[in-house]
């Protein structure tokens, strides 16, 4: 048997594919610091691990089933740092003091991310609530 990811709401898969929009996103605006390789190689290294990450906490906590403020904040604050530490690993880099910087800047900038997607969201989701049928 397999547990499904959402609740099956159309908001939950929303919110479910921003997220998931939001942070690749974010990979591909960090990649203009890296110019080695191919940009699918370095796009996938990159957002990979934090994917797989995010949607294993995502299904621990239950992000997707009746999606909160509490249970997305939960999935950013294990699901980022695992996914970065992963990728540090994967990729051997940054290494020292730099490590330190990079998980810094990279949790700042995907709190944003992911806040700005589900602003959007919550902003289109009352606009196609307030239409009138055809």
């Amino acid at each position: 048997m397999t547990a499904r990811l959402t609740d099956g709401s159309m908001r939950a898969r929303l919110t479910l594919v921003v997220d998931l929009v939001a942070l690749a996103s974010f990979v591909a605006i960090g990649m203009r610091s890296h110019t080695e390789g191919a940009k699918a190689a370095i796009f996938l290294r990159n957002a990979v691990p934090v994917t797989v990450a995010w949607l294993i906490c995502a299904a621990a906590f239950r992000t997707y089933r009746g999606p909160s403020l509490r249970s997305v904040v939960k999935t950013w604050l294990v699901a980022v740092p695992v996914g970065l530490a992963v990728r540090t690993v994967w990729v051997g880099s940054p290494t020292g003091s730099r490590i330190v910087l990079f998980f810094a800047v990279a949790m700042s900038f995907t709190a944003l991310f992911l806040l700005g997607g589900r602003l959007l969201s919550a902003f289109a989701a009352s606009k196609f609530s307030e239409e009138e049928p055809l």
